[in-house]
């Protein structure tokens, strides 16, 4: 589809936290051989997943979320916990927990994203579960992947909190080697520059 976008809004990882999510990666790689890591300047939290938006779409789209964002303080949000989606025995997705007192402001934050976006025309999908993909087994290939005897060691595992400033817009590009992400548009949460 030439004229559409795949296309996400998401809040960053920076790059201390997202360092120690590869260290992560690093010392599960061993244990789990089958799996695609994803690259450490890709770390994000979901907020909606729109799929293909159609490129006359996304300048108005940018400024809903912008709008929608606007009236948000920025906040702190801890990153804690290794999961597994569906479960640590047959995942799909390998996923850190975003948690601590910012929880909530993350779930009033992506409410009014999602709303904002669906009254633009492009419903997200539903699901919200606060976290950061670090990986994905490959399918059919080698052994499956079995995390349930690693996740007693990193239940409390975290790489610290991050302070969210901002939300992004991106595009996805499926390549063979893995999705590649590109800002599309930034929109500020309320507060002092000074104070990042």
């Amino acid at each position: 589809m030439a004229n559409t976008t795949r296309t996400f809004i998401a809040v960053e990882v920076p790059k201390g936290p997202s360092d120690q999510l590869g260290r992560l990666q690093r010392s599960l790689g061993p244990e789990a051989p089958n799996v695609r890591w994803v690259a450490p300047e890709h770390f994000h939290i979901t907020l909606a997943f729109l799929g293909d938006v159609p490129h006359n779409d996304i300048a108005p789209l940018c400024r809903a979320v912008g709008d929608a964002v606007a009236p948000f303080d920025r906040f702190e949000l801890r990153l804690e916990g290794l999961g597994a989606f569906p479960s640590p025995q047959k995942p799909r997705v390998i996923w850190v927990g975003a948690i601590g007192p910012g929880a909530d402001a993350l779930v009033k934050l992506q409410r009014a994203v999602a709303d904002a976006v669906n009254a633009a025309g492009h419903p997200p999908d539903e699901r919200f579960h606060p976290h950061v993909t670090i990986g994905r087994p490959k399918p059919g290939r080698g052994k499956p992947t079995d995390l349930a005897p690693m996740m007693p060691r990193y239940q409390t595992w975290s790489p610290g909190s991050l302070r969210v400033v901002e939300v992004v817009t991106f595009s996805s590009t499926q390549t063979a080697e893995g999705p590649i992400y590109a800002p599309l548009a930034r929109a500020k949460l309320r507060g002092l520059e000074a104070s990042d």
